[in-house]
């Protein structure tokens, strides 16, 4: 996947660096001043193992399409897990950024292990992002409002830029996730964070599968709240870092309002 994301940097003509952890980071376009980038995000690594001989032998992997009732499509390998979590969320980060003129993408390894990382990228990269979306929640209508206990963003970010989401994508369910690489940015950076669905179902086991429609909607979805927010920045400042708890009145709201 290193291999994939530099090649392709390279045919795009993106900048492109690595660092000694093996991250990947991309930039595309020239900032104006007091302008910042849009920052997209996936992460490289996968759970699936059965897929290392089809790597080792450099071939692709036994896709399977099938149509299903609501027209929409699935895409699966027999007996083993695509790997959707998070190669989607790669080639949705890429589509943006590929039909956006200002914009960076960075992708992590060793998410599942720990995000060890993003726990260890580069940090002074980030200084220009004025915020980031992470592609790298299960299914096509949902969405994180909190990782590992910590909101990504504020009521007032959700009510102005992201709940119109719902009737324009279909992006209905906002869920307080567990660990993942947007909630070590968002500590890390102090920037408003998300972290959208990338159309993978059934994570972790081997009957995973991917919606292309899904994603085709999650990359419409991100290009429209690029033009949405423009490239401003998005500052969520704490000090010190605290976690969900009954003062955080923010935190009281979103989960009366999403039920949790």
């Amino acid at each position: 996947m290193q291999e994939f994301l530099m090649e392709y940097a390279s045919q795009k003509d993106y900048e492109c660096s690595i660092d000694d952890k093996g991250n990947i980071y991309m930039a595309k376009g020239k900032l104006s001043d007091g302008c910042f980038y849009p920052c997209v995000t996936a992460h490289m690594d996968t759970v699936q193992d059965s897929q290392v001989v089809f790597i080792d032998k450099d071939e692709h992997l036994p896709l399977i399409t099938e149509s299903r009732e609501d027209g929409k499509h699935i895409i699966y390998t027999e007996g083993f897990g695509l790997g959707g979590d998070d190669k989607a969320g790669i080639v949705i980060a890429l589509s943006i950024m590929d039909n956006t003129p200002i914009c960076k993408a960075v992708f992590f390894v060793e998410e599942e292990i720990g995000c060890r990382g993003s726990s260890n990228c580069e940090l002074p990269w980030f200084k220009d992002a004025g915020y980031i979306m992470a592609f790298d929640s299960p299914e096509g209508n949902c969405a994180s409002w909190s990782c590992n206990g910590e909101r990504l963003f504020d009521r007032s970010f959700y009510e102005t830029h992201l709940e119109v989401l719902g009737e324009k994508f279909g992006l209905t369910k906002f869920v307080a996730h567990p660990y993942t690489d947007a909630y070590i940015l968002r500590m890390d950076t102090c920037l408003a964070c998300m972290n959208f669905g990338a159309g993978y179902y059934l994570y972790h086991t081997l009957n995973e599968y991917v919606v292309p429609e899904e994603m085709d909607n999650a990359t419409a979805m991100g290009l429209y709240l690029i033009d949405r927010l423009g490239y401003k920045e998005y500052v969520l400042p704490f000090c010190p870092r605290y976690r969900l708890n009954e003062e955080d009145k923010d935190s009281e709201w979103f989960r009366n309002k999403f039920k949790q």
